[in-house]
């Protein structure tokens, strides 16, 4: 009967400590990548919730196994437990409420308009089909938060040449924060579109967010092709 008694007394204060981890836990470790692109939730000293979560965890389990084969565990054990549970009642005061990962939409957003001006720089009667000529724009945007195997993917550009529009669909093994750089046969026109998590990235009210551009003129993503955002200063004789 005391066995018992004290089995429940050291299953519902695990369970307590458990409770108050395993939710920001979970978040992120999910928000890591581990096995696929993620986005990443804002989790305060989510690593440590994770490590704690998993530690006391094996702990109960030691305990009750000792339990279980008439062994009484000796109060190191013990003491190591309540520390254990101390450590994620405090982690989880600590940490706050997980924030929900930022809308990637405006980072994307930036980099098409970046890669779109910088396409535009280097037209010269034709349109550049070397994808090198975009990492330093992109480096200047933040990266949105999306995590492959705990390290966030940097933005990207892909080269699409001969192509007669826009990629509207993702390409195998392309991770989220790839841009599209679709140039037409004639390379005096191209078509920049950006991959999100779940596809090609769309605005409002769900149509992709294209950026066009011609003959050294572009238009912003989503905005009417007609209408450029930027328009070269030609020099006149």
């Amino acid at each position: 009967m005391i066995r018992l008694a004290y089995l429940c007394a050291y299953a519902l204060v695990a369970a307590l400590g458990e409770a108050l981890v395993a939710r920001p836990a979970s978040l992120w470790l999910r928000s890591q990548g581990l096995f696929h692109p993620a986005l990443a939730w804002e989790v305060p000293y989510g690593s440590l919730l994770a490590a704690s979560a998993a530690a006391l965890a094996l702990f109960t389990v030691w305990l009750g196994s000792h339990t279980a084969m008439g062994r009484k565990p000796v109060l190191p054990l013990h003491v190591a437990f309540l520390l254990l549970v101390g450590i994620c009642l405090a982690l989880r005061s600590a940490s706050g409420e997980p924030r929900p990962p930022p809308d990637p939409a405006p980072a994307l957003v930036s980099a098409l308009a970046a890669a779109a001006a910088e396409l535009d720089r280097s037209y010269a009667s034709l349109y550049a089909s070397d994808a090198a000529q975009f990492a330093s724009s992109l480096a200047q945007i933040a990266a949105p938060p999306f995590l492959r195997l705990g390290r966030r993917i940097p933005l990207h550009a892909r080269i699409l040449s001969a192509a007669e529009g826009a990629q509207l669909e993702p390409l195998p093994d392309d991770q989220p924060g790839t841009l599209y750089i679709a140039i037409s046969r004639d390379r005096q026109s191209a078509w920049l579109t950006a991959l999100s998590l779940n596809g090609i990235l769309e605005l409002p009210p769900g149509s992709p967010a294209i950026a066009e551009a011609h003959a050294g003129t572009h238009s912003a993503p989503g905005a009417d092709p007609k209408i450029p955002s930027y328009t070269p200063v030609r020099s006149g004789k």
